[in-house]
């Protein structure tokens, strides 16, 4: 018996989404990522090396993003405008 994961996950590197689209319920014996157009079967420690990386990496860029969030909230607050800030860093 097979389910499908709603799950999206974004490598770092090469920027692709790579989606768990089936995984056996048996003890988690196997699954299956799709990678571009590519669809991989992985196994038990390989599947749940794979979920626990990307968890990390998940959690990684949440603390950049908080970090920029708070850099850009800091530049503001020292009289530049949004529109200078951006230009800075590269984003307008």
């Amino acid at each position: 018996m097979t389910h499908i994961l709603k799950k999206n996950i974004q490598i770092t590197g090469n920027d692709q989404m790579t989606r768990i689209v089936r995984q056996n319920d048996e003890s988690v014996r196997e699954g299956n990522i799709r990678n571009g157009g590519k669809e991989v079967k992985l196994f038990t420690r390989a599947l749940k090396a794979f979920q626990c990386n990307n968890h990390i990496v998940m959690e990684q860029r949440k603390h950049l993003d908080y970090f920029l969030r708070g850099r850009n909230i800091g530049r503001l607050e020292c009289g530049r405008t949004q529109l200078e800030v951006s230009e800075e860093l590269g984003i307008a």
